[in-house]
């Protein structure tokens, strides 16, 4: 086991390689949310080269070819880019053992890339309890080539490529499955089934919509403007707090379902049709009255706001509503028992849905038709209290929220600002230590939880 680099009430920080997890004991973590380096993209600062697969006790002798790459630009330096560096990233592959030398993400296939992710998800699942869930926000990348040269391009506009004349790059990137130049390398979805195959559950399949996306010059095709998190759990069922992550109602949308339809107005198949204008008349509830609960309608899979500038020297920072919509769906705001980790679950007044109930019997006294089919009364759901899930009897402890490429520290501070336990994992020494200093400058305003 490592010390940690950095830690305090809530939260532990290592500098170390997620694939191994000692610090974290079997069925500890209640959620996980990262967002790992995407397939081809870029080579993060540090030292991020790992040995993959192989032989263990082999005495590697890797084909090693250097080629041009840059950082930080999609630009040349030529151009006024990032500064070229010297680097081997893609054919590293001992010619004994058939080991892989390289960063997760610079995998020279698609395919290897999956197996790479299934291998750090075997550590994830050990640690992750049964009722838990991961969170794994992952975005695409287009395969391309310059010529008979290389080339990956990521979705949103991130490259990582070679550039033509002077700074081309060394190797060929091997196409595979039918990838062609220009295809869209659907790297989420390999990845999904991969890990599928592997025992996963793949619950959703969210879509980041980015309102400010990255600018494209393409000129054949949409700009992209989104990006993939999967939802990923153990079993069948698992711990998931609905009512933590309602979204508010439109002001007018209890107003027109609670107003219905006429029963004597017709459409034009002689339905009965909405008349907004004779507001006299009586009306039936609407057809999606019974689906509606005041108290917000259920999280959907397609979450839009926007990417958050950040000052910190990291290329990859998702907005802090990311991981906070996570969070509060896959762990208990009240906490978790201290000796089995069960999370506690909410006490719900359904007091408003007899008041419902009253409004609807009342309207069968009356002789008015109430087809509960169609028009049943909503469930207004409110949290009154917290109860245990377990007969330990005692009282609870925050819950834990692992980041294993915890990059900017993003996931660890909002972990930290809704009073989780927070761990993460990070090779870059570098991004450490802007972690740390993240996660220092927030000062609460309660009580850190001993």
């Amino acid at each position: 086991m490592t010390e940690p680099y950095y830690q305090d009430k809530l939260t532990k920080l290592y500098n170390s390689d997620c694939r191994s997890m000692p610090e974290l004991p079997d069925e500890t973590v209640q959620c996980v949310v990262t967002s790992p380096p995407y397939w081809g993209l870029r080579k993060y600062d540090g030292e991020q080269d790992l040995i993959w697969g192989g032989d263990g006790d082999c005495e590697h002798e890797w084909d090693n070819k250097e080629r041009w790459l840059h950082r930080g630009s999609t630009k040349s330096p030529l151009e006024g880019g990032g500064r070229m560096t010297n680097q081997s990233i893609a054919t590293n592959t001992c010619i004994k053992c058939g080991a892989w030398k390289g960063a997760f993400g610079l995998e020279p296939t698609p395919e290897l890339y999956a197996q790479h992710t299934v291998e750090i998800m075997q550590e994830i699942k050990r640690v992750l309890r049964k009722d838990g869930v991961a969170f794994w926000n992952i975005g695409d990348s287009y395969f391309a080539h310059n010529g008979t040269r290389g080339n990956k391009k990521g979705v949103g506009g991130d490259t990582l490529r070679g550039q033509d004349n002077k700074y081309q790059v060394a190797n060929k990137f091997q196409s595979s499955n039918g990838i062609k130049p220009k295809d869209m390398c659907l790297i989420p979805f390999r990845v999904a089934i991969a890990l599928q195959e592997d025992g996963w559950w793949v619950r959703s399949v969210i879509i980041w919509n980015k309102p400010n996306p990255m600018p494209e010059s393409v000129k054949d095709r949409p700009t992209n403007a989104h990006e993939y998190i999967l939802m990923l759990t153990k079993s069948k069922r698992y711990y998931y707090d609905v009512d933590a992550v309602r979204e508010k109602l439109s002001p007018t949308t209890m107003p027109r379902l609670l107003r219905g339809v006429s029963n004597t107005h017709k459409n034009i198949n002689g339905a009965p049709g909405q008349t907004p204008h004779t507001m006299s008349q009586h009306r039936e509830h609407g057809e999606g009255y019974a689906n509606i609960n005041p108290a917000g309608r259920n999280l959907r899979d397609v979450w839009t706001f926007p990417t958050q500038p950040f000052p910190g020297a990291h290329f990859a920072v998702f907005p802090e509503k990311l991981p906070e919509l996570c969070i509060k769906a896959a762990t208990s705001e009240k906490g978790c028992c201290p000796k089995c980790g069960a999370p506690w679950a909410r006490v719900i007044d359904r007091d408003n849905y007899q008041k419902h109930e009253s409004e609807y019997q009342s309207k069968e006294v009356r002789g008015i038709n109430a087809d509960r089919s169609k028009h049943s009364p909503p469930v207004d759901t409110k949290t009154i209290g917290w109860k245990p899930t377990c007969n330990c009897g005692l009282d609870p402890i925050p819950c834990t929220v692992l980041d294993p490429f915890a990059g900017s520290g993003t996931s660890l501070l909002v972990a930290k600002k809704l009073q989780r336990k927070a761990v993460g994992y990070e090779l870059s020494r570098d991004y450490c230590k802007l972690d740390e200093a993240r996660i220092r400058s927030y000062m609460p305003l309660w009580n850190e939880v001993k």
